[in-house]
C-alpha cells in the first residue's frame, strides 16, 4: 500500500489534493472567525444597554438572577470608606490593585464598586452623595480570604460578609463612569454569555468547509491505494456474467 502511494500519480494527486484542503480549511477558519466576531457583538450589545436601576436588576436580599449578568445598572449612595477592599489580579495585571469599595444605597445595604485599578493599597473614595453607572457581576466562585492590609485574591461575596459592617447584595458593579468622576483607571468588566444563536450559521459554515477538507483528505487516499488491476478486472456494467453484452 505504501508503494501505491508515492507513485507519480499518487503524489501529484496530492499536491492537487493539499492545495483544495488548505483553500478550505481557510475558508471554515474564517467562517470561524465570523461567528467569533457575531458572539463578541452579542456580549457587546448586553453591556451596551441602558442602565436599569440597581434594584430593578438585583434586590438587595435577592440571590443573583442569571438574565442580570453583564448588564448595566445606576444606583447612588454613599461610599463606605472604612471598608474598602483591594483585589489581585482583577485588574488584569499582579502590579496593581481592582479598589472596591462599598456602596451604601436607600435600601440600608451596601453593593461593592469596583471603582478602578491602583498601584497601592491607597486610593480614598469621594465623600458624599456618588451616582455610580456600571456594569453588574455575580459574586465570583473562587473562595478567598481578607488579609490584615484589606487585600483579597477575589470578590468571592460569601467570604467578605464578615469584613464589610453593612449586608451586601450577591453582585458586585464595575463602574464604567459616576458623578462626581472617578481619577482611578478603569476595570474592565468581563463579557457577559452570548447568545448561542449570534453567528451560529457562520459556525455551521464552518464546520461545513472542514468536513469538505477531510472527505477531499479521504478520496486521495482511496484513489491512490486502489488496485489499477483489481479495478480493470471489475465485472463491466454492460455485460452479464457469461462475458456478453447486455441486451
Amino acid at each position: 500500500m505504501i508503494g501505491r502511494l508515492t507513485t507519480p500519480r499518487a503524489l501529484a494527486l496530492l499536491v492537487v489534493a493539499l492545495v483544495v484542503m488548505a483553500v478550505m480549511i481557510a475558508m471554515g477558519r474564517w467562517q470561524y472567525g465570523v461567528y467569533d466576531d457575531h458572539q463578541r457583538a452579542d456580549a457587546m450589545a448586553v453591556m451596551r444597554r441602558a442602565a436599569v436601576p440597581l434594584d430593578a436588576a438585583l434586590g438587595p436580599d435577592q440571590a443573583f438572577p442569571s438574565a442580570s449578568v453583564g448588564i448595566p445598572v445606576v444606583v447612588s449612595g454613599r461610599y463606605d470608606r472604612p471598608d474598602q477592599l483591594y483585589v489581585r489580579h482583577l485588574a488584569g495585571s499582579k502590579d496593581t490593585y481592582a479598589v472596591v469599595t462599598p456602596l451604601l444605597t436607600g435600601s440600608g445595604s451596601a453593593v461593592l464598586v469596583v471603582r478602578g485599578s491602583a498601584s497601592a493599597t491607597r486610593a480614598p473614595a469621594a465623600r458624599g452623595p456618588v451616582r455610580v453607572v456600571g456594569i453588574l457581576e455575580p459574586s465570583q466562585s473562587q473562595p478567598s480570604s481578607v488579609d490584615n492590609r484589606r487585600v483579597t485574591d477575589g470578590l468571592w461575596l460569601p467570604g467578605l460578609v464578615s469584613r464589610v459592617r453593612p449586608d451586601l447584595y450577591s453582585g458586585y458593579v464595575v463602574l464604567t463612569r459616576s458623578d462626581p468622576a472617578e481619577a482611578l483607571a478603569r476595570v474592565q468588566p468581563p463579557l457577559p454569555d452570548p447568545s448561542r444563536w449570534a453567528g451560529l450559521r457562520n459556525l455551521l459554515y464552518a464546520v461545513q468547509w472542514w468536513i469538505f477538507a477531510a472527505f477531499v483528505g479521504f478520496m486521495w487516499w482511496r484513489i491512490s491505494t486502489d488496485d489499477p488491476a483489481e479495478v480493470a478486472a471489475a465485472p463491466d456494467a454492460t455485460t452479464d456474467q457469461s462475458g456478453r453484452v447486455a441486451s
